[in-house]
């Protein structure tokens, strides 16, 4: 794998379409899901191989400092361009720099979404702790771990995924699931999985067909990849996530 530390004048980029500020410590992911298509919105890296050439921005959280005094953002989501708590996390910190930036500025009020795949979250429990307007999102894309290792090879395994959502809720911080795409699953036993466990649900069907279509062939999972399974499946999560 190649890492590349980098310089960065600007931490937050806001986004016209969402209506929100992002921020990514990392551009490139090591969880290596078949599906991601971060990719496709990281012009300025085009060519880059997303999941071995990793981008370290070494000094994003001083720049985040003067970012937020400078843009004063009310919703920051983290990240669109990572997963800002893939292994390399854990040598620069640069997650957990950045967090202890927002608790710099307690009276702006700032809503921030952090959005992982890992059990390192756990790590910065105590920060999010202190945060009043942080939420703690896991994507849980199925309930099916042998899934899971199929489309997302490198991540955290769905009952570790569920156990952090677990430890998050327990400690009083507000948390999310992303059901983001919708992978082949069992809808009634995600929805009991997941229901004690989070605030607020997000649910997605598969973006970009085209690039998932031979795994799912190979896997003889076809019939997961059609309209009528994401109406069907995502129904039945709603249906039962909120009653």
């Amino acid at each position: 794998m190649r890492v590349r530390e980098i310089q960065v004048k600007s931490a937050l980029t806001f986004s016209e379409s969402k209506r929100r500020y992002t921020l990514s410590p990392y551009v490139g992911c090591t969880n290596a899901c078949v599906y991601c298509y971060a990719r496709d919105y990281a012009r300025r890296y085009k060519g880059m191989e997303w999941e071995s050439e990793i981008i370290v921005k070494k000094n994003i959280d001083e720049v985040l400092r003067s970012d937020i005094i400078r843009k004063k953002p009310g919703y920051v989501f983290m990240s669109t361009m990572c997963d800002p708590y893939q292994f390399l996390e854990e040598r620069y910190k640069l997650t957990r720099k950045c967090l202890e930036v927002f608790l710099e500025f307690p009276l702006l009020e700032i809503e921030l979404m952090v959005l992982t795949k890992s059990t390192l979250v756990l790590r910065d429990l105590d920060l999010f702790r202190e945060m009043k307007r942080a939420t703690v999102g896991l994507t849980v894309t199925t309930d099916d771990d042998e899934i899971r290792k199929i489309f997302e090879p490198s991540a955290s395994s769905i009952e570790e995924r569920i156990g952090v959502l677990r430890t998050f809720k327990e400690n009083g911080v507000r948390t999310c699931a992303f059901i983001s795409p919708i992978l082949p699953m069992n809808p009634e036993r995600l929805s009991r999985m997941l229901k004690p466990y989070v605030d607020c649900v997000f649910i997605d069907d598969m973006h970009y067909r085209w690039r998932v279509r031979e795994r799912y062939e190979r896997y003889g999972l076809s019939w997961a990849l059609k309209d009528e399974y994401f109406e069907r499946t995502r129904k039945k999560l709603l249906e039962l996530l909120q009653k």
